[in-house]
């Protein structure tokens, strides 16, 4: 951090410890935690279509779920698929 910030960047100004099980909201996000195997056997089952309804969320990506990241490859996935249904 010093290199990239300065000296400064050695102190600590605050540390926050956040318990994000105990958020009103979230209940513990920001990702799931599943039982083993859980992911690898149900997994594909989230991406599959019901009727017109197709999913997309993190959870729901084949590469970095639970991530920002996989949330973002998941929507354009889905995007991509329905624009192949609107244009066939």
């Amino acid at each position: 951090m010093a290199r990239s910030f300065g000296p400064a960047a050695k102190e600590a100004g605050e540390v926050i410890i956040q318990d994000w099980s105990t958020e009103e909201w979230t209940r513990g996000c920001y990702g799931a935690h599943l039982a083993p195997g859980t992911w690898t056997q149900f997994g594909p089952s989230l991406r599959e279509p019901c009727g017109r309804i197709h999913w997309a969320g993190t959870e729901t990506s084949s590469v970095w779920a639970g991530y920002m990241d996989g949330a973002v490859r998941s929507g354009e996935n889905a995007a991509a698929v329905l624009l192949a249904h609107l244009n066939a």
